[in-house]
């Protein structure tokens, strides 16, 4: 199993490219340029709201210029200059994840409601009414009663590398559909937001199945650090919390792939999977969808090979594709589950026993509730095989998001991991949400057991 190199966790991703060390073992780059989100706040006192806004704030715009932030958003009762937000705006507002042009995402304050529509006045002439009927026709063709086979293939109810290749009703993509010869790869000048329209994929809402069938060409692709192989990146969505269930395998018998997926929100390497179990090369991962707004998250595919021939300098000989490098990607939504603890008190301690992940690229979310403002501490200790690398992951849940906020992972293989606070929560009480995946991706061999400490001070 090759080893993933640590998660970044500051907010700002360089490249959603994979990566390896010279080593031998192997990494996530983050050399891709997204653009930097770039926020003017004049700080002016508010007696309502415990932050600094701008003097402007909430006053009429036309566009962005008119307002000190240079965000003129969208309100009920029209435009008005706003300004960006972790986590808290004041009353009446909401703190929100918007787009603008590209694929960074970025939170500002919105007002509550529905935006105003334009009332388009109607001209209220009425012509004459033509009274005429012409005589009806009473002729009825013959009924058509054929009714083609039905399609009985239900997909399986354990994995999607369960599947065989080329097997199953999923709506397929195909590369080099539309305009694009080929996905994105993260190449110099190259942005996501840029082919968003010809490759991203809607899941929409929990039930859902699609899929892509993709090459690992042989051609030369351009890269902050030089000349390198092919690395296919596909943009989804679907409801704020869905779980999706992401699967790449080789897409015919005999094809030489040896594929490698992760995920990234744009900004830094979430979930990754080389192999989902030992012996059987097709990668999974999971998680859930991270944002209410239309952002997409990206899903990127490679060969291993090609990701263990990544060094800081180029790529070493021996990288590989071509039109025998097919590939196919499935995808699968379920209703996001998490585990329910139940709800915490200031001061309390909870144990969490006999917890386990079975399935390779699994990432198992956990729920909690506890007085807004808390700083949890939670602590993972493992109980069984020690090809378990475990991580922990806390969330952004306010406004029914799940974005990533912070990482910790067992760095010194200890077998233990901790992290303090870095949830976002919202409400009364608040709904806190972490969720613990292996590092590598995988769960075999032996049993990935863990047992969990949840504590408030």
């Amino acid at each position: 199993m090759r080893p993933l190199a640590p998660i970044a966790t500051a907010l700002v991703l360089t490249l959603a490219a994979c990566s390896g060390r010279s080593d031998g073992s192997s990494s996530i780059n983050t050399d891709a340029m997204f653009g930097d989100v770039v926020v003017v706040d004049t700080a002016v006192a508010d007696t309502v709201y415990s932050g600094n806004l701008p003097a402007d704030f909430g006053n009429p715009c036309h566009d962005n210029s008119e307002c000190e932030t240079e965000f003129c958003i969208e309100g009920p009762n029209g435009f008005v200059c706003s300004k960006t937000c972790v986590d808290s705006c004041p009353t009446g507002w909401g703190c929100k994840g918007i787009t603008s042009g590209s694929a960074d995402v970025v939170f500002v304050c919105v007002p509550d409601g529905d935006p105003v529509e334009d009332v388009v006045e109607t001209d209220t002439y009425e012509p004459p009414q033509d009274t005429y009927e012409p005589p009806q026709d009473t002729y009825q063709p013959p009924q058509d009663t054929y009714e083609p086979p039905q399609d009985t293939y239900q997909p399986p109810t354990g994995t999607l590398c369960e599947v065989d290749p080329a097997v199953g009703t999923e709506a397929f993509l195909v590369e080099g559909q539309g305009a694009a010869s080929e996905w994105p790869d993260c190449v110099t000048g190259c942005t996501f937001a840029a082919h968003t329209g010809l490759v991203e994929i809607d899941l929409g809402g929990a039930g859902s199945t699609a899929g892509a069938l993709g090459t690992i060409d042989g051609g030369s692709h351009t890269y902050d650090i030089g000349v390198g192989p092919d690395i296919d990146v596909i943009a989804l969505r679907a409801q704020p919390r869905t779980m999706i269930e992401i699967a790449v395998q080789a897409g015919a018998n005999g094809s030489p792939i040896d594929p490698i997926v992760y995920t990234s929100d744009g900004f830094q390497v979430r979930t990754f999977n080389s192999d989902v179990a030992t012996g059987n090369s097709c990668a999974r991962t999971t998680m859930a969808f991270p944002y209410v707004s239309a952002s997409a998250i990206y899903v990127i595919v490679e060969d291993g090979a090609n990701y263990d021939a990544w060094t800081p300098s180029g790529y070493s000989p021996g990288t590989v594709g071509g039109t025998t490098y097919r590939y196919t990607m499935r995808l699968r939504t379920t209703p996001f589950a998490p585990v329910d603890l139940g709800a915490f008190a200031a001061g309390s301690t909870h144990p969490v026993t006999g917890q386990a992940l079975t399935v390779g690229g699994e990432t198992k979310y956990y729920r909690f509730t506890a007085p807004d403002g808390a700083t949890p501490t939670v602590t993972l200790n493992r109980t069984g095989s020690t090809a378990f690398v475990p991580a922990i992951a806390v969330f952004k849940s306010d406004q029914n998001q799940m974005v990533w906020q912070d990482v910790a992972w067992d760095a010194d293989d200890n077998g233990v991991v901790a992290i303090t606070g870095g949830f976002v929560a919202g409400g009364s009480p608040a709904e806190y949400f972490f969720a613990v995946m292996d590092y590598n991706g995988a769960a075999s061999p032996g049993t990935f057991s863990y047992d969990l400490t949840i504590s408030l001070p």
